[in-house]
């Protein structure tokens, strides 16, 4: 355990010196809290040997002047000396040094006097206090005094065999005891130094830990203070969403029941008897609109997620602008036009330059929400987009716009107009059906494209949104479509496949059935993963695979890994309700060639199944 703590206090285990800056700070340190008992320890020993001097007189006499000579004349002469130059500022330096010469020579004299009178015990005494000061009392570090101890006995033993007529036993009876001395000296001086620099480095971590304390006591009111506004500003904001929260579950309440009702009210209506042809005709129509709602409300909260989770990807493709346009324009006039408004577009390259490298889904999720919104909140007038390029000369932008002529936005409303839940007419109780997502949407689509969007806005008049892009030009002056054909049926040549439906669900297998029937051979059916494989082993002959992702037992992951094993061409489309970000990826990282997202589009699918199959016989 000493060991342990030994190598995490960095220290020489021998010398107990810090191998680090620390070996100053404490050598300062170490003088600081010693030099107290050094003087006193100084004064009594300089006391000592020269009271002693009486019992030279008395013990030995044949040698009291060499003895005195060594006590006044060298030993105690050179204590004082010590001991005065200790209030010196250069002590510092060479204080442990001068303790060593000390120790030395105060054994020395000792030594000395023992060899000359070796049947007096007094000495022999005399040389164990010498020991006991040097090791316990003056300070001495432990490696300094260990060198002295022995150097004082080295001494005692040359004296002893060379200078001196003391018999063997009587030299070898006084190593036992002066080796001894110096081993428990050695073992004390040890420890009392190993614990004196422990306490050293506790004590740095404890300062240290005052001066953050103090430090964070100076910042404390600060910090409350900061901390308060905080707290105001954060109430302020709590009760803002606390607001926003009522109005947005009151709105998604109403969003949701409105189609939910439609859904299931005409539902309820189709079962009645003696239906009309075109009544039939009007139901399924309104459940279809009701059941599209329902799914955008459902895309918002997916992509809102999304964004926030940080899970949208990019997909950067050539893109023609002048196309995208033009579909948005076929597909709003209807619309616009059935509210007695004109619909109009505006573009800013020739036909030749309209191409683009940008992600071609972003752009139409925004200028779709932004000519939604402005059909939603315009009754009378007119509602243009379109696109102009900006700093030709630079790094060229892109700068898109939609321009209604609808209730407009107050200018309170225009800083918050972004925020997710937050409708132009929120505070209105007849607010327009939208669950205050798509704006927010937008600016994550606009901003994760590099680009900005703003607001111009009279509250009355109507309304002006801009977004900009980065201006990327393409290379590709052909139709820069995904390569699918839009066509919503199956091609005529696309006949007599066999299909396996790898689903779980019997709703969901009777519609993808009932879609897929009347233009394949046969179907088969396989509700979990392994049924599927063993479906494909048995008829080699299957041309495609609606796989869904989650089923009992093994999934559909997992289930195309184990097929891609044995058949390599066999056309795999993952079916999946979770469509979250990075579940197209997974598709075809197992092996799938394609990825369709729940509610399945009839049109999507043929879209997909006519790309692989045309010309099939």
């Amino acid at each position: 355990m000493k060991n342990d703590t030994t190598a995490r206090m960095n220290i020489n285990r021998i010398t107990l010196a810090f191998s680090d800056e620390n070996e100053q700070i404490f050598l300062i340190k170490y003088l600081e809290n010693s030099i107290i008992q050094f003087r006193v320890s100084f004064v009594l020993v300089i006391f000592l040997y020269g009271v002693f001097g009486y019992l030279d007189m008395i013990v030995a006499k044949e040698y009291v002047h060499l003895f005195h000579l060594i006590r006044y004349g060298i030993v105690i002469p050179l204590l004082s000396f010590v001991f005065f130059f200790s209030f010196s500022k250069h002590f510092i330096k060479i204080w442990q040094e001068l303790l060593v010469i000390c120790f030395i020579v105060a054994g020395a004299g000792i030594t000395i006097m023992t060899l000359k009178a070796p049947q007096n015990y007094a000495y022999y005494a005399g040389m164990m206090l010498i020991f006991s000061a040097g090791y316990f009392f003056i300070r001495l570090r432990f490696f300094l005094a260990s060198v002295a101890g022995w150097i004082t006995l080295l001494l005692f033993n040359i004296g002893a065999i060379f200078f001196s007529d003391m018999n063997t036993l009587m030299v070898i009876s006084n190593n036992f005891f002066f080796i001894s001395a110096n081993l428990i000296g050695m073992f004390a001086a040890y420890n009392i130094e190993y614990y004196a620099r422990r306490d050293f480095l506790m004590n740095q971590q404890l300062d240290r830990r005052n001066v953050e304390i103090a430090e964070a006591n100076k910042n404390l009111e600060t910090k409350v203070t900061e901390r308060t506004v905080e707290l105001l500003q954060a109430k302020e904001h709590a009760e803002q969403s606390d607001k926003l929260k009522s109005a947005f579950l009151a709105n998604m309440s109403h969003e949701i029941r409105t189609p939910m009702n439609g859904i299931l009210g005409f539902a309820e209506l189709l079962k009645e008897p003696k239906l009309t042809g075109d009544e039939q005709q009007e139901f399924i129509g309104i459940i279809e609109k009701s059941g599209a709602r329902m799914l955008n409300i459902i895309n918002d909260l997916i992509d809102i997620a999304k964004v926030e989770a940080g899970q949208m990807n990019i997909s950067i493709t050539e893109t023609d602008i002048n196309e995208q346009l033009c579909y948005i324009y076929d597909l709003f006039r209807p619309e616009v036009e059935s509210k007695g408004m004109t619909l109009s577009y505006k573009i800013g390259f020739a036909a030749k330059d309209a191409v683009i490298k940008t992600d071609q889904e972003k752009i139409y999720a925004i200028l779709i929400n932004l000519v939604k919104n402005a059909i939603k909140y315009s009754n009378k007038g007119s509602i243009e987009f379109g696109y102009n390029l900006k700093n030709a000369s630079g790094p060229g932008e892109l700068e898109f716009f939609v321009k209604d002529t609808g209730i407009g936005i107050s200018k309170d409303k225009q800083e918050v107009i972004f925020n997710r839940f937050v409708q132009a007419d929120i505070d209105d109780k007849q607010a327009l059906h939208g669950a205050g997502l798509g704006l927010s949407i937008t600016k994550a689509y606009v901003e994760i494209l590099g680009g900005k969007i703003w607001l111009d806005s009279k509250e009355g008049i109507g309304s002006v949104f801009y977004f900009s892009i980065p201006y990327i030009p393409g290379t590709k002056q052909e139709d820069i479509n995904d390569g699918i054909d839009s066509k919503s049926t199956l091609d005529e040549n696309v006949k007599d496949l066999m299909i396996l439906v790898a689903e779980d669900e019997d709703t969901s297998y009777r519609v993808i059935s009932m879609f897929l029937n009347k233009m394949c051979k046969a179907i088969i059916h396989a509700k979990t993963g392994l049924q599927a494989i063993e479906a494909l082993q048995n008829n080699p002959d299957i041309d495609l695979i609606l796989m869904d992702i989650k089923m009992p037992e093994m999934d559909g992951y997992k289930a195309t890994k184990l097929i891609r094993q044995f058949n390599k061409d066999v056309v795999i489309i993952a079916q999946t309700a979770y469509g979250l970000s990075g579940d197209r990826e997974k598709a075809i990282e197992a092996g799938c060639n394609e990825y369709i997202s729940k509610p399945i589009s009839r049109a999507l699918l043929f879209e997909i199944i006519n790309s692989y199959f045309r010309g099939h016989q």
